[in-house]
């Protein structure tokens, strides 16, 4: 079994993507690590800046995520900011945010791979669908928008699903599977 570094300061991503990426026979060694994150509204640019930091914090390959949110109402904001925005007007701000405009959204993961003094490979997955005018589920901390986010291809939201089924058409499951392909291939 081939084995990968993942870095990231969020336990809930840990724990999704070593699930994940051990139906492809990757183990995962999971890093609470801290990485310093510019600031930019492209996805992909703060997940290579991610992904170097964190393979020379480890010293050996690694891979990374970054996730956005854009919702279409609102010219794609939060984009590469959910966790700020949510930190800071939480699930009733965003529905005041929402209210009587269109709930489409989408969620845009890159993942990274970085190897100490190379530059990284992005792999990128795309989830469409809406947010609810409620929370539905049980929220998790670490994946607050799994509560109010429901995909085009289910009438639940992430966090009323169970992992397995999150993972058949969740944003970093796509990105991860993009990955795990390339990963096992070379």
């Amino acid at each position: 079994m081939k084995t990968i570094h993942f870095a990231s300061s969020n336990r809930g991503k840990i724990e999704e993507v070593t699930k994940h990426l051990k139906s492809f026979g990757i183990a995962v060694h999971g890093n609470r690590i801290e990485m310093p994150e510019i600031s930019s509204d492209d996805l992909e640019s703060i997940a290579k800046e991610k992904a170097k930091a964190a393979s020379n914090i480890i010293g050996k390959p690694v891979i990374v995520e970054d996730t956005g949110l854009y919702f279409g109402a609102c010219r794609d904001f939060p984009g590469t900011h959910p966790k700020f925005v949510f930190k800071g007007i939480g699930y009733e701000g965003i529905f005041r945010l929402l209210e009587g405009k269109s709930r489409k959204a989408c969620f845009r993961t890159v993942v990274a791979y970085c190897e100490p003094g190379k530059e990284p490979k992005t792999f990128e997955g795309i989830s469409r669908g809406e947010i609810t005018e409620g929370v539905s589920g049980k929220p998790d901390p670490a994946l607050p928008y799994d509560a109010v986010f429901m995909p085009e291809s289910d009438n639940r939201t992430y966090s009323q699903m169970t992992k397995e089924e999150k993972a058949k058409t969740s944003h970093r499951a796509k990105a991860l599977e993009a990955f795990a392909r390339w990963f096992n291939s070379v």
